[in-house]
């Protein structure tokens, strides 16, 4: 046992290293040019409001990835360095599940290794998103599951971090509060359903829930307190009209200024139907303030009532919009990878770029076959996948359909947390079924 434990230290320290290596080029570039490959500028001023304590300011994000780049003082480097520590842990977890699962320290060692050195990976660790800090609390949050203790008071340590973890997490991204119900429900069987009100049950399911109610109601009741607006953010109205933008010429005359306003912001800044409406809910709002008077906050309201409004009265354009963002959420191809490229415009990063989309689309193909054929099997045959394996398939495939259903235009983006436990659960499934005859082999054999 102490050489086993000896030579599983030597492979996490191997990755480690090699992990921080791979990152050192871009760290490089960043210490001459401070400049961040994807950036959303919004968690930027909303860490300024925080450190000025301006909390009116808040709202339009949630606050712990802001809170991230503050404690960072807004530094490009130091966030940087953040995110790669985040993102070589995660592959350090990813290491230890995969090792847990298959025993097998080179084949684990390979998993993580292609975990931390994914392109989208390493792209976003330098980017001011909030992709690589969720990508770490979804694997922690896997990796908790994995190494709990069935009771006792690991127990309740298990549900109190367990809670930690997604309440962080809810407030990192807020589309992952849709998680919520589905991880308690994975954590329920553990408790008898007869004992419901016992103690050793109640004691567990409240510190599970606890800390989930406490920020992200705490939060929300902040909000209310600042705009009125009981919930995580007040994006849903620019998320919503999202979704409904190629048919919002389908509004009523009661929406008649928020549908007309909406339709020449479009024609003015020549936005496509067919791409992200970020730029255009912005310019519409802008546009309603100015003649109604009202806030932002206001309008966002009345634009989410619209949004809604069309959404259920029609349903088949809803599911048409939200089919077209389920299928960019399994990356689907964008229009410069469909384009064919001249000889002499291929250079080395566009071959590389190339063979990582499709390495991704290839293992997230495999992985959405897998988590399909999990449905059927959690009836027929529950055995067949472990139960970490049926929550990571319920969880990828329910926030790709809320993701669907609430947004469109960034739903590519929306699977990238999610790669390092997509990579996982292909790559150590393949290793059961290809090592299942062997082991079956070796059993009968003793």
């Amino acid at each position: 046992m102490p050489e086993r434990e000896n030579k599983f230290v030597r492979y996490v320290v191997a990755l480690a290293v090699v992990g921080a290596l791979a990152r050192f080029p871009m760290m490089m570039v960043l210490a001459r040019t401070p400049v961040f490959v994807y950036s959303d500028l919004s968690y930027l001023q909303a860490a300024q409001a925080l450190i000025h304590l301006d909390f009116h300011a808040l709202g339009y994000r949630v606050p712990v990835y802001p809170l991230l780049i503050a404690l960072c003082d807004l530094n490009p480097h130091a966030l940087w360095f953040v995110q790669s520590v985040l993102g070589i842990g995660s592959s350090l977890m990813i290491f230890a599940m995969a090792f847990q699962r298959t025993h097998h320290c080179l084949y684990a060692f390979l998993i993580g290794l292609l975990c931390s050195l994914t392109p989208e990976v390493l792209t976003f660790e330098s980017s001011l998103m909030t992709e690589t800090l969720t990508n770490f609390l979804l694997v922690s949050s896997i990796w908790l599951i994995t190494h709990d203790e069935d009771s006792g008071h690991g127990l309740y340590r298990f549900s109190f971090a367990l809670g930690s973890v997604l309440a962080l997490l809810s407030l990192t991204r807020p589309l992952m509060i849709c998680l919520l119900p589905l991880y308690f429900a994975s954590v329920v069987p553990r408790w008898k359903p007869g004992k419901a009100l016992q103690r050793e049950v109640l004691k567990p399911a409240g510190l599970f829930a606890a800390p989930v109610m406490v920020l992200i109601l705490s939060w929300c009741g902040f909000n209310y307190l600042n705009y009125g607006y009981f919930s995580p953010t007040t994006r849903a109205g620019g998320n919503l009209m999202d979704q409904v933008d190629p048919y919002v010429d389908l509004a009523p005359e009661r929406f008649a200024l928020l549908r007309d306003t909406w339709l020449q912001t479009r024609q003015a800044i020549g936005s496509s139907v067919n791409r992200s409406a970020t730029l255009l809910y912005g310019a519409a709002v802008q546009t309603m303030v100015r003649r109604t008077g009202k806030t932002d906050v206001q309008i966002s309201r009345e634009y989410q009532s619209l949004a809604l409004y069309l959404q259920i009265h029609h349903p088949l354009y809803c599911l048409r919009r939200a089919e077209q963002s389920w299928i960019q959420f399994w990356a689907e191809p964008t229009l410069d990878e469909l384009e064919w490229p001249e000889r002499s415009q291929v250079t080395l990063g566009n071959f590389v770029m190339t063979l990582d989309n499709f390495w991704v689309r290839e293992v997230e193909g495999a992985f959405l076959i897998l988590a399909l054929l999990s449905i059927p099997c959690a009836l027929l045959y529950p055995k067949a996948f472990s139960k970490v394996e049926y929550l990571i398939f319920a969880a990828v495939l329910w926030v790709s359909i809320f993701a669907a259903l609430t947004e469109y235009g960034e739903n590519r983006r929306f699977c990238v947390p999610f790669y390092m436990l997509i990579v996982y659960t292909v790559m150590t499934r393949s290793w059961m079924w290809i090592t299942a005859p062997v082991s079956g082999l070796k059993a009968n054999q003793g």
